[in-house]
């Protein structure tokens, strides 16, 4: 269903057609987001990196939970990745399944590759136990930032949980996400350290009475 906002700006939901460009999207949208340039270093391979972990993640988790595009005249420039409630799968079970994918991704490197295990691990242990959206990745291409992009995706989910009473949980790395997002009505509920030294804080919403 596609849903038209202003501007020439229409939201509709992601199918697995989308798959490389939202990839490519997402790999543009957080090359420089601190954990990302922590978990990737290198910054010439950064994206192209980037790239094959979104795919990966798109094609293996997301598709079916209520992804959403935010398309200007046609053509995709920000992406809002979720998990449905009740989605999340046990930490371990879960990187088994990808690994042989991930060490194709860092092409074999096992520091790498544990590295990644190790963030994913800590974000799957950080989620609350009660029934939630997860916004797994919200990302809008650098030439379209400032238009409100994000925010059209984000509030869309936001309204889809509130009609199916359900909080959302979300993840940010830098205080000004913080303080974005605490516009929308999340608040801190813990914070954990990741790789690189960087402190990764966990949000919450509860449905909007």
């Amino acid at each position: 269903m596609r849903t038209t906002t202003r501007d020439g700006l229409a939201l509709r939901a992601a199918s697995s057609a989308d798959t490389p460009a939202l990839a490519d999207l997402l790999s543009a949208s957080y090359r420089d987001e601190p954990r990302m340039a922590a978990l990737l270093p290198l910054e010439t391979q950064r994206e192209t990196k980037l790239r094959a972990l979104f795919s990966l993640l798109l094609n293996q988790d997301h598709l079916d939970h209520g992804t959403e595009i935010a398309e200007l005249d046609g053509h995709p420039h920000a992406v809002a990745v979720w998990d449905r409630p009740g989605s999340q799968a046990a930490p371990l079970g879960r990187r088994l399944v990808h690994l042989p994918a991930l060490l194709s991704v860092f092409r074999w490197r096992l520091p790498e590759t544990a590295r990644a295990i190790q963030a994913f691990n800590a974000t799957d242990s950080h989620r609350p136990d009660e029934p939630h959206w997860h916004l797994a990745a919200i990302g809008t291409t650098p030439d379209a930032r400032g238009r409100g992009l994000g925010s059209a995706l984000l509030e869309s989910g936001l309204t889809r949980a509130d009609a199916h009473d359900t909080p959302v949980y979300l993840e940010a790395t830098a205080h000004a996400a913080v303080d974005r997002f605490e516009r929308f009505g999340f608040r801190v509920i813990h914070e954990y350290p990741v790789a690189g030294g960087l402190t990764v804080y966990g949000m919450w919403r509860p449905v909007a009475r």
